[in-house]
């Protein structure tokens, strides 16, 4: 089980810690996910994670990380970014979360 209670931003701001989900709707190739997962990653998002089992790869277009931004701005911003710089028709879901435990396949 993880916990980011005590993290603080540089504002001095509980950060939350953040799943992120990213369905890429039509046909997309692997090189468009790619992309996203190149795009996330520039971005601060990222797809591994350590877990109960020690570090993991997060299932498929599926990222984590810290922000003490409001989420709902973080969802806007990340759909923009995504719809502009690797795929027009994207959605995103962020969930935010206190604890989280994760186990690899």
């Amino acid at each position: 089980m993880k916990q980011n209670d005590e993290e603080l931003g540089e504002r001095g701001i509980r950060l939350a810690h953040l799943f992120i989900r990213v369905e890429l709707r039509g046909t997309p190739s692997g090189q468009d996910y790619e992309n996203l997962h190149a795009y996330m990653e520039n971005n601060n998002w990222h797809r591994n994670i350590e877990g109960t089992a020690g570090q993991s790869v997060l299932p498929h277009a599926m990222y984590q990380g810290n922000s003490d931004k409001d989420i709902f701005g973080v969802t806007s911003a990340l759909r923009k970014g995504i719809q502009t710089n690797v795929w027009t028709q994207a959605v995103v879901l962020i969930i935010a979360a206190q604890t989280w435990s994760m186990e690899p396949a």
